[in-house]
């Protein structure tokens, strides 16, 4: 006999658990399965996890609503007040600043750990939600009528609608059909943690030039000691051989490719290179199955914005699919998917093809272009209006009619 839900969500991580949770507190009964046991250790400080996420106040303010942000320990949160970044082939630079803006900070930074757990204690609290870790889908059949679940432990789900929330090789994106767009950025980027000389001044400093692109990401301190999450994309060739020297020869590069602005001083965990691909699905929904997250699309990391994304195609999904709720339409109709799918694609689309260009632009060595990247980076230093378009932007502030649009 086949347990019922309204949703089943695929996929445990950041964005299927806070959907999952969001979906739950609408009065929705959720299966969250995930083929990973649902567990996240955490690091002791200062060897802080090597995969970090910016959470803009848009995305806050939806784990606020999950009721995940208030219980998360404030020790692992790092606010970033101000951020810099510059060309490090020429002379242009910027920097914001969340005062000049009216805010308090701009965003957030968090291990994927620490939020991946606070999570999973809001899960556990929910009568709503049951979990199926350590399973996958082997079977499944979609329409705008239900779907029905054969797990490998042979337990069966019936439900109206499954979310893909299984990441960037979604399983069940390539098994429904979806089509992507999708291409190899020709970079990969390496993480860790970094020990550094001085303290960051809650700022994210970022850096592109003939060392790659470079962000520098603030952790909070531990006994006066710095610590700072990087993120360093370069070609595959130089990865490796960066990958490949001495901690002390990395952290030397490390120095001069971040102009010396600090001395790095020591990694407190293991580098990790990450293959870096852009990808984009066609359609997110078909009948009975939406993609949300990585699932439906992966961008470069270089402004930090791939998490935000999909905690926006949460909100989103979360909203078009409890109004459907409330007037008892199916959840898994075309009618009522195409309504998120709206939502989100435009925005998708136009954030993926914005850091495609500045991939393109800021890795460029050719001096025409190098000229007018310092040129376009001087103008926007000098226009406060340009300066509080892209805060807000990146902060997720939108208007009241953009947000009603959504």
């Amino acid at each position: 006999m086949a347990k019922k839900y309204d949703v089943i969500v695929v996929g445990a991580g950041m964005v299927g658990s806070l959907t999952a949770i969001l979906l739950a507190n609408k009065g929705m009964s959720i299966a969250l399965v995930d083929k990973s046991h649902g567990h996240y250790p955490l690091s002791v400080p200062p060897a802080y996890d090597a995969r970090v996420s910016a959470i803009s106040r848009h995305s806050q303010s939806l784990f606020e609503e999950a009721d995940v942000w208030q219980k998360l320990n404030a020790s692992r949160l790092a606010p970033y007040r101000n951020m810099k970044v510059w060309d490090g082939l020429g002379s242009g630079s910027v920097e914001f600043e969340s005062y000049s803006n009216g805010l308090g900070e701009l965003g957030h930074l968090i291990e994927n750990t620490v939020l991946c757990d606070g999570l999973m204690s809001k899960v556990g609290e929910m009568r709503e939600i049951d979990t199926y870790f350590d399973d996958v889908i082997s079977e499944y059949t979609c329409t705008e009528s239900g779907v029905s679940v054969e797990l490998n432990s042979a337990r069966q789900l019936d439900a109206q609608l499954i979310i893909a929330a299984d990441g960037a090789l979604s399983q069940l994106r390539q098994q429904s059909a979806f089509e992507t767009v999708e291409w190899d950025y020709g970079h990969h980027a390496i993480v860790t943690t970094v020990e550094v000389d001085a303290p960051h001044q809650d700022t994210a400093w970022q850096a592109f030039g003939e060392e790659g692109i470079l962000a520098f990401l603030p952790l909070p301190s531990v006994e006066g000691r710095h610590y700072i999450s990087i993120v360093w994309s370069v070609p595959p060739q130089e990865a490796d051989a960066l990958m490949s020297i001495e901690e002390d020869a990395f952290c030397r590069r490390l120095t001069y490719a971040i102009n010396r602005k600090f001395t790095a001083l020591n990694l407190t965990v293991p580098r990790v290179a990450i293959p870096l691909r852009q990808r984009h699905a066609k359609q997110y929904v078909k009948p009975g199955i939406v993609l949300i997250g990585d699932a439906a699309h992966t961008i470069h990391p270089l402004a930090g914005q791939g998490a935000n994304l999909g905690f926006s195609d949460a909100g989103a999904l979360v909203k078009v699919l409890s109004n459907a709720f409330k007037r008892g339409e199916k959840l898994g109709k075309m009618k009522t998917l195409r309504r998120y799918q709206r939502a989100r694609m435009l925005d998708n689309i136009a954030m993926s093809a914005s850091m495609e260009t500045f991939k393109r632009v800021f890795t460029t060595r050719q001096p025409a272009i190098v000229q007018l990247r310092n040129i376009g980076m001087s103008f926007c230093q000098n226009s406060s209006f340009i300066k509080k378009q892209l805060v807000a932007h990146a902060a997720g502030l939108r208007s009241n009619n953009e947000r009603d649009r959504s």
